[in-house]
């Protein structure tokens, strides 16, 4: 059931990529920006206690569900299977920007693919050579591919199957959003969410560098 699902869930979303801007998403967005505004007093521990207050919820109820639907019939498990992994996927959210970063270079337009490598990523690529364009965006896709498909795969595939998958995406969300500077951010106060990741994502992040 669970080769198909992955595999159904790839397929739905190579006919339809799911938009970054799509309900589930605004959704825990603001969950994780309430939470924030709402513990962040300068300290480590106030972290911890927001993390947990985003990831633990959502990683229970898709996992609670799951569990309620298998008892039910495990066709309705393996449906809330597909949904869930297509929400925690990412791939064709990234995918063509590398497709369009190769076909600029393909057509010699370096200051295109200099302005879709800065969209993509937010680096400087004002004068940045095509050596280094290629260099980037082979980096910038491997990370992506990883943490948008193969991390993604590793944890829904352990025991706790769609509540692996929701709590790796979450907490990859959490590392990214809570480390961008803003005004009413202290840096203590994202360094759980970023520790915690990479303890999540340390074995599928070693599978992939071996692959």
């Amino acid at each position: 059931m669970t080769f198909f699902s992955v595999l159904l869930a790839l397929i739905i979303e190579q006919l339809r990529a799911l938009s970054p801007n799509n309900p589930v998403s605004a959704l825990l967005q603001y969950h994780a920006e309430s939470a924030a505004h709402g513990f962040d007093a300068g300290k480590q521990k106030h972290g911890v206690l927001a993390w947990l207050v985003v990831v633990v919820p959502w990683t229970l109820f898709v996992g609670l569900v799951y569990y309620i639907l298998y008892e039910i019939n495990f066709v309705l498990a393996f449906l809330w299977n597909v949904v869930v992994v297509y929400f925690t996927l990412g791939f064709r959210q990234f995918s063509h920007y590398f497709t369009d970063i190769h076909l600029a270079l393909n057509n010699d337009d370096v200051p295109r693919a200099r302005e879709i490598l800065n969209e993509w990523t937010g680096l400087d690529t004002v004068d940045m050579p095509v050596s280094e364009i290629v260099r980037h965006t082979l980096i910038h896709a491997v990370v992506a591919s990883h943490r948008h498909v193969f991390g993604v795969f590793f944890w829904f595939l352990i025991p706790i199957g769609p509540a692996g998958a929701v709590l790796y995406r979450i907490a990859e969300y959490l590392a990214r959003s809570w480390s961008k500077p803003a005004d009413d951010r202290t840096a203590a106060f994202s360094t759980f969410a970023q520790r915690a990741f990479f303890v999540i994502d340390w074995v599928p992040a070693r599978l992939t560098s071996l692959g």
